[in-house]
């Protein structure tokens, strides 16, 4: 595939964590590509357990969520350049423990997913970027009752399927992907088909290739992922494989938490909390998998992880052990340790930005 790979020496780390009202539980670092280095430049206070971050493609407004019994969605007017954080307005999400947003390509929608609620959310955004009030609502119920956390619905995410107007959710609690079409003049979902993930797995991630046909999938409680092709509406997924996270024999729990592809679209990466590593997948041709490594990530708890734009750096939020870990990304693209970490409280969210050159 063609890559265009973004070469800056700096960028933009924008981090979430579980804190108080009172704690900078959202921080804005500067991370230096050449000295491998992250530098606090702002902070904000005034939300509690802002978990799960995204930002608009102007990269001026950021949207969060505080996860939370009575789950809000907030909004934030955004100067990366000075680490400014201004709040504009939030909502609420009418269920608790929000976990998860995201935008719609075009910036008109934003989707909130409560974990806790069994429900998921979407609200339009004004022309300014603030969140208007609730214009959809799905409920969610059953439960897959094979592993714990399965006693209910928990869904976890929503992503879109690339150069369509299709989105997946996933459901840990009940083993189920849902496939929505978007209704964009309304912000409103319209249920397409659900599909059924191998019982007892607690889909949570997932993520598109951006030019297969495939989706990858991981699991929080068996420690696997599943791949999926689909057709060129983004419906009709077919499982075609299902591969572990772990090289070896473990004893311990595992949980495993996120999933990214490289900006080459050759391999694949995921973090394992209880194991404590990212795995290393490389890309087959036919959108398989091939595992080819576990590594280290220094810390304990891996929950969210992002891959610097260059392509060259790996940076692993430790949520119990309070850092973020910079890893080095070789040629072999397996991630390997560098001695570089940030201090934060409970970092669980990580978006990286390469800084513009004006």
């Amino acid at each position: 595939m063609e890559v265009n790979l973004t070469h800056s020496r700096y960028y933009y780390v924008v981090v979430g964590s579980y804190g108080a009202n009172d704690e900078q539980a959202i921080e804005i670092l500067k991370f230096d590509s050449e000295e491998g280095s992250l530098m606090k430049i702002g902070s904000t206070t005034g939300i509690e357990n802002p978990s799960f971050l995204t930002i608009n493609r102007a990269n001026n407004r950021l949207y969060s969520v505080s996860e939370v019994e009575q789950g809000e969605v907030v909004s934030y007017g955004l100067d990366l350049g000075s680490g400014q954080l201004v709040e504009m307005n939030r909502q609420k999400t009418q269920g608790s423990h929000p976990c998860y947003i995201s935008l719609e390509t075009n910036d008109g929608c934003l989707f909130a997913v409560n974990y806790g609620g069994g429900s998921i959310n979407i609200f339009p955004l004004q022309e300014d970027g603030s969140i208007a009030p609730l214009s959809d609502v799905k409920y969610y119920t059953g439960s897959s009752i094979v592993e714990k956390h399965q006693e209910q619905s928990h869904p976890h995410a929503i992503v879109n399927i690339p150069n369509t107007n299709k989105f997946i959710v996933t459901d840990l609690g009940t083993d189920l992907l849902y496939v929505y079409e978007l209704q964009l003049q309304t912000c409103k979902f319209q249920l397409v088909e659900e599909v059924t993930i191998p019982a007892g797995s607690g889909p949570r991630h997932l993520v598109v290739h951006p030019e297969r046909h495939n989706i990858y999938v991981v699991h929080e409680l068996n420690s696997s992922l599943s791949v999926f092709a689909y057709d060129e509406g983004g419906e009709s997924l077919q499982l075609i494989q299902t591969i572990g996270t772990l090289t070896e024999e473990f004893d311990g729990s595992n949980y495993c938490a996120d999933i990214h592809i490289s900006p080459t679209g050759t391999h694949l990466y995921v973090s394992n909390r209880g194991h404590h590593s990212i795995a290393t997948f490389e890309i087959l041709n036919d959108g398989q998998l091939k595992l080819i490594g576990n590594t280290s990530t220094m810390g304990e708890w891996p929950r969210n992880f992002a891959i610097v734009p260059n392509g060259k750096f790996l940076l692993v939020a430790n949520q119990h052990s309070n850092s973020i870990e910079v890893m080095k990304i070789p040629d072999d693209y397996v991630p390997t340790e560098m001695d570089r970490r940030y201090s934060v409280n409970q970092p669980v969210c990580l978006l990286v930005i390469p800084e513009l050159l004006k």
